[in-house]
């Protein structure tokens, strides 16, 4: 049987969707705080909160694989991802994927989410049989429900400190097809996949970009230090931090 954590989110959701593509239903099973929210599908529920290990279990019986969707929090995350990964031990899971982000084990990223990411992996590769790191470069999506994109042609300006970094930004949806792939053929054991959009493309094209689809005038600004003048914009802190850091790594010099 194969499963999937965080089934009633974002990328759970459409995790399941291509995953059906690959297996045949009754092969699936979706986890899920409020199992209620998990798209219809025709796949079987399981209540599954990382913070509650011992129900976790018994939401893992039968589970040889498991796509460990990671939570959603920029940190803090890593004792719940260790809480799940001794579960599902107990459960006896043969693999775990794990969705994690671009160079999350290189030494001075300055990501606020990378150390959480970087843990988890450590763990997984000392606790259980098999797992596969799918580190996934940055969504495009991440710019608008971090409020910068909006900001950004609102202001007529995005000002960043990535200098000549480029990002070969990879959406959510393929993202999930991924893990769909991976899930469902089971291989890459061992292994830390680095996984990217198709082009590279600079905060300079961003703005094109920006201007392009508003049809407002969206300068790219260089400066040294790009959250407070984000903050200036109304971004609330952390999303102004995460861009400044960086947001991943590939903000700093792809």
């Amino acid at each position: 049987m194969l499963a999937v954590s965080g089934a009633s989110g974002h990328l759970g959701g459409l995790i399941l969707r291509h995953l059906l593509g690959w297996v045949d239903a009754s092969r699936v099973v979706a986890l899920s705080r409020t199992p209620d929210r998990v798209p219809d599908l025709g796949i079987r529920t399981r209540a599954a909160d990382f913070a509650a290990p011992d129900g976790l279990v018994r939401a893992l019986d039968g589970v040889e694989r498991l796509l460990l969707v990671s939570v959603d929090a920029i940190t803090g995350r890593a004792p719940l991802h260790a809480a799940a990964i001794k579960a599902a031990t107990k459960a006896g899971v043969g693999h775990i994927i794990y969705t994690s982000t671009t160079r999350a084990g290189d030494p001075g990223n300055p990501s606020a989410v990378a150390p959480d990411h970087h843990e988890t992996e450590r763990l997984l590769a000392a606790s259980v049989p098999a797992f596969t790191s799918l580190r996934f470069n940055i969504w495009p999506e991440t710019l608008t429900y971090m409020g910068i994109a909006q900001r950004a042609v609102a202001a007529g300006e995005l000002p960043s400190n990535a200098g000549d970094g480029r990002v070969a930004y990879l959406t959510r949806d393929d993202s999930a097809a991924v893990a769909a792939a991976v899930l469902a053929e089971g291989g890459s054991k061992g292994e830390l996949l680095e996984i990217t959009g198709p082009a590279a493309v600079s905060d300079a094209d961003l703005a094109a970009i920006l201007a392009e689809t508003s049809g407002r005038p969206v300068r790219h600004v260089p400066v040294a230090e790009a959250a407070p003048r984000l903050t200036a914009m109304g971004t609330p802190a952390p999303p102004a931090q995460a861009w400044a850091g960086g947001l991943a790594w590939g903000l700093k010099g792809i």
